[in-house]
């Protein structure tokens, strides 16, 4: 019986960390973090697009159960999960998770619960303008930072 070789391509990011020169490792992070930052904005707007769809489509439910309508209500808040913790939400996520966690147990039983999923939309709503605000007071509570 013969070996089977299998070609695992070089880790880019590996080969970069051992080559000599380029950005130290704290002002790459200082980079990477002024980057994210930048995205906040537009991820409150995405977000927000979100919440807005998933409302609309969770207040066109009826008092029955209807398998389409929480089939495209989990699609809409299960797709940018992970993204709102890459923009400083978690929050948002966990809400969002929750929600997702939610709209499985309902189709499991066939079952549909319009306030417990109002509940879950409001708190992640109420999140993401909240985190929206911090940011808002945080840009004040840092001192200007003079330019040269």
């Amino acid at each position: 019986m013969s070996a089977v070789r299998i070609h695992v391509p070089p880790v880019r990011l590996a080969k970069l960390l051992r080559t000599p020169g380029g950005l130290p490792v704290a002002d790459a992070i200082r980079r990477a973090g002024a980057g994210l930052e930048s995205l906040r904005g537009e991820c409150l707007t995405e977000l927000k697009g979100v919440l807005d769809s998933a409302e609309s489509c969770a207040a066109r439910g009826g008092a029955q159960y209807d398998r389409a309508l929480l089939d495209e209500l989990y699609t809409i808040v299960a797709t940018p999960i992970g993204i709102p913790s890459v923009c400083g939400l978690a929050s948002v996520d966990t809400a969002l998770i929750s929600l997702s966690d939610l709209l499985d147990y309902l189709k499991g039983q066939e079952r549909w619960d319009a306030n417990a999923v109002a509940v879950h939309l409001a708190q992640a709503g109420t999140q993401a303008i909240l985190a929206g605000l911090r940011k808002v007071s945080q840009r004040y509570a840092r001192p200007e930072t003079p330019t040269a």
